[in-house]
């Protein structure tokens, strides 16, 4: 089971999507970290989660509004877990790089936004081109399927992974046309065209919606689709031949709404199946039945020394 550090790691002195944050997981010993990159206003690539900024960084406004000049002078996270700059993804490739081939971390790259596949399939290219990383260092994943088909044009033979479990924007604005506002305060990520409820409670979900949303028939609408992404509804052949035509190597599922019968199903398909995020040790002690192939965790070690405790390794 590949154990996968999520945006490197995120310990108390440890920002999120780093470069300290990298080197802190790979030197406990990952085999893997996962990142996010997203495009500038003046096309630069950095690596960043949320398309807004607030809450990841210690600017404001959305990433793809901003030249790279102005993402440099912010810090990444909280300034409390230290003083870093959000990274350029030619950093991260660099620091890869860096280590020997046996050494070397696998690079679990998730596309955000618009327009990073090509962009980002143009630099890895180079990269691999140039002899400083190898094809199979990468593992190119995103909600945003499209922009798994841009990274395939500049690089045919990549390692590709379809990420689902989410609520889409675009399901949604047919049924509540000028309602869009309503998606930050009722969603994690409600700026965005993929979102997640705030909590994994569906009681707790529909008691947000209600707080917010009089109207009852778009809070039916809401509750409806809050209940398919609890109960795995997007998990379906339809992904799955998806991810076979595509050819990806893995689908990456959120770990608390994904069944051990789609995972049978997507083994018999040839796919392998990540999932999304796990912390606590009752769902670590879950991924054993699952029968996941590997988890994105933000505390890489003391998930490892736990599994390994517990003999589920």
């Amino acid at each position: 089971m590949l154990v996968i550090g999520h945006r490197g790691c995120h310990y108390r002195g440890y920002n999120q999507n780093t470069i300290r944050a990298f080197k802190k997981a790979i030197s406990e010993g990952a085999k893997a970290f996962e990142f996010d990159v997203q495009l500038t206003k003046d096309k630069k690539m950095v690596v960043v989660h949320n398309l807004n900024l607030s809450k990841v960084s210690t600017g404001t406004g959305l990433v793809r509004e901003k030249n790279l000049e102005e993402i440099r002078a912010l810090y990444a996270g909280k300034t409390e877990d230290g003083f870093d700059r959000i990274p350029l993804l030619s950093e991260v490739f660099d620091l890869c790089a860096s280590y020997e081939k046996k050494d070397r971390p696998a690079i679990h790259l998730e596309l955000k936004g618009d327009d990073t596949g090509k962009a980002a399939g143009t630099l890895i290219k180079e990269y691999i081109d140039s002899g400083k990383l190898d094809l199979d260092d990468y593992l190119i994943s995103s909600f945003s399927w499209g922009e798994l088909e841009g990274m395939r044009e500049i690089n045919p033979k990549i390692q590709i992974a379809l990420l689902d479990g989410s609520i889409r924007r675009k399901t949604l604005l047919p049924d509540l046309p000028g309602r869009d506002e309503l998606f930050s305060k009722i969603f994690n990520y409600g700026e965005e065209n993929f979102m997640l409820p705030f909590t994994t409670n569906y009681e707790e979900s529909c008691a947000v919606i209600d707080k917010e949303v009089t109207d009852t028939s778009i809070a039916k609408i809401l509750k409806d689709e809050v209940k398919k992404a609890l109960t795995g509804g997007y998990y379906n052949d339809t992904l799955l031949e998806t991810a076979v035509k595509m050819n990806a190597f893995s689908v990456n599922l959120w770990y608390d709404t994904v069944t051990k019968e789609f995972i049978q199903k997507a083994h018999e398909r040839g796919l392998k199946v990540f999932v999304y995020t796990v912390n606590k040790e009752e769902d670590l002690r879950r991924l054993v039945e699952l029968n996941v192939d590997g988890f994105f965790t933000d505390y890489w070690a003391n998930s490892v020394a736990f599994m390994t405790k517990e003999k589920l390794l």
